[in-house]
């Protein structure tokens, strides 16, 4: 009864962060029910959860036939396998709760910025909250490391950040033509922020380095792709948001298993 309960409550969530990945992008408030992004018509009832949709054929929208997003889909499934794996891992513990709602914020914020290069402060705000009150309540940490992980996380993406922008300034200089792109955004730097404050200053290092490898690989395999198909460009954007949230779920996930290995305590 439990697992079924939290597969019909994942399967909830992803609707709901389906509704906002297309609303707040647009400054729009999340609207219910929810419409059609071509048409702007309300949604049928049963294709307002993609699983139900998918289910009973509704995949089309009525008024303009406007198909499904499969991300719509894809969100509804790996929200629910988020909810199971916590349950195994954790049972229904307060770091279950707090994890389960951390992780839902961060499924949000990479579907956006995957999507739209976007990491909104409407998304970060709440996540902040969230990861401060993990911290202190689930993961058990001291409010000082907290907020020194919080920092770290936060500085470190920002020199990058820094570095980015003048790189930028110096090679538009040269190619006399501005570039709309660096290689990391605000958003990116306050995410790193709220990463910090989930994972500790102990673990804020290693979830950046996961991410920048993570990241840089990704773009190497992206970007040899596009040269072998002649796409390339040497400033193709590539959205970081979803490396930096891949490094905090391993932290946040295996942290003890991380410094049992390693020796390092908490």
């Amino acid at each position: 009864m439990i697992i079924l309960s939290l597969i019909v409550l994942g399967v909830i969530v992803g609707s709901l962060i389906n509704i906002f990945a297309d609303d707040l992008p647009r400054r729009l408030t999340p609207r219910f029910p929810p419409r059609c992004l071509n048409c702007d018509s309300s949604l049928h009832p049963l294709r307002r959860i993609a699983i139900l949709g998918v289910l009973t054929n509704h995949i089309k929208c009525l008024t303009c036939e406007s198909s499904l997003k499969l991300r719509s889909l894809v969100v509804e499934i790996v929200s629910p396998l988020m909810l199971l794996y916590l349950y195994q891992r954790f049972d229904l513990t307060l770091r279950f709760g707090l994890l389960a709602l951390l992780l839902e914020c961060f499924l949000l914020i990479a579907v956006i910025d995957l999507e739209h290069r976007l990491i909104l402060y409407v998304t970060i705000i709440p996540s902040a909250v969230i990861a401060i009150v993990y911290g202190l309540l689930g993961a058990g940490y001291d409010l000082s490391k907290i907020l020194i992980g919080g920092a770290v996380g936060f500085g470190a993406v920002y020199v990058i950040y820094f570095f980015g922008w003048v790189f930028g300034a110096v090679t538009a200089r040269i190619r006399g033509e501005e570039l709309s792109e660096v290689p990391f955004g605000g958003g990116d730097v306050n995410l790193a922020g709220v990463i910090g404050l989930a994972v500790g200053w102990s673990g804020i290092l290693l979830a950046l380095f996961i991410a920048v490898m993570s990241g840089g690989v990704s773009a190497a395999l992206y970007l040899t792709v596009s040269l072998i198909r002649r796409r390339y460009n040497l400033f193709t954007p590539i959205p970081y948001g979803p490396f930096f949230i891949l490094g905090a779920v391993i932290l946040l996930l295996f942290a003890d298993e991380i410094r049992a290995r390693s020796g390092v305590s908490r």
